[in-house]
């Protein structure tokens, strides 16, 4: 490699180990450490390739330039070319300025290509890092339209049984009381256990339960190794809530169905209540609580999780999520 860098004579009698070829290398190191400097200090890594690439080819020009004519004031002519002829001499120098001029292109290109990787990859965790930061803002700003949404309508429950039976109003402001010491444990999970989501889904169905009596007829299926599944605060609970809301029924009581179930996807939440969702009044889609549901599943797990809203033949709505989980297959 000395020998086609430097091109020093025109025999190989000159041992990699000669202390004048090694203080060659230590001055073509020090041209390479002294250059990376310069490119530092000078910001041409900022530039764009138009302005780069002809700024590298002349700096490396000039520096095998130099680097030649400095040969002959370190190592005795005598190494340089075998005669003292000056076209010989000169021949040498040029072999070795062209040498130097290679290498100094190659190194430049090992470098910018390096640090160009480096950057790029930079670049992608800045990115990704921003991207996860405004999601979790979107998120956190999300979650927290959940519970003045919640409030706002169990607040519209509690004045109605305030009027219609004082001593169930104050067991339903017990039951609001449970909610919100849930709500408060989780205000700052992204995601709960479906345990723990019961818990406010029954304090919530105790609070619909005394407003409607047996108006309201409620079905679950919630087996016992679903209760460890994770999904968003509230999730379960809007489904229902909105069963109830929007739920229509040609028979004098409303009955709602909810169940839970572990697939290869993930934890899978279906809720069912009569209706139609084109009828007048079955605007699922516009609600605050839905679409904020829809958000945080897309935030959190993009396109793997959804919520979807269907008609069935039987005059019934299905509303079906699906929540991917860090175990599923």
């Amino acid at each position: 490699m000395m020998r086609l860098l430097l091109v020093l004579s025109e025999s190989s009698a000159i041992p990699f180990s000669h202390p004048y070829t090694l203080l060659l290398i230590l001055s073509l190191a020090f041209c390479t450490h002294a250059f990376r400097i310069f490119i530092h200090l000078a910001g041409w890594r900022c530039l764009s390739w138009k302005e780069l690439v002809p700024r590298v080819i002349a700096a490396c020009m000039i520096m095998a330039v130099v680097y030649a004519l400095c040969v002959p004031l370190i190592i005795p002519p005598a190494m340089v070319a075998r005669s003292q002829d000056p076209v010989n001499i000169a021949w040498s120098l040029g072999k070795l300025a062209l040498g130097i001029f290679s290498f100094l292109l190659t190194w430049s290109g090992v470098y910018f290509g390096f640090h160009l990787v480096n950057d790029y990859q930079r670049m992608q965790i800045n990115h990704l890092r921003l991207r996860a930061a405004l999601r979790e803002a979107e998120h956190r700003a999300l979650s927290a339209q959940v519970n003045p949404h919640f409030l706002f309508n169990s607040l519209n429950t509690l004045r109605s049984l305030i009027v219609e039976n004082p001593e169930k109003a104050r067991e339903a402001v017990s039951d609001l009381a449970r909610v919100f010491r849930c709500s408060l444990k989780t205000s700052h999970e992204d995601l709960i256990t479906l345990r723990e989501e019961m818990e406010m889904v029954n304090s919530y169905l105790s609070l619909e339960k005394a407003r409607f009596e047996s108006r309201l007829v409620i079905h679950d299926n919630i087996p016992e190794q679903a209760l460890e599944a994770m999904l968003p605060p509230f999730l379960l609970q809007i489904l229902i809530e909105n069963a109830i809301k929007y739920g229509k029924s040609p028979q004098p009581f409303l009955e709602i169905a909810y169940s839970a179930s572990i697939s290869d996807q993930g934890l899978i939440l279906r809720v069912t209540n009569p209706g139609r969702i084109s009828e007048p009044g079955g605007g699922f889609t516009t609600g605050i609580g839905l679409n904020n549901s829809r958000l945080r599943l897309k935030l959190l797990f993009g396109s793997r999780a959804f919520l979807s809203l269907t008609d069935s033949r039987e005059n019934t709505v299905i509303a079906e999520a699906l929540i991917p989980q860090l175990n599923a297959a």
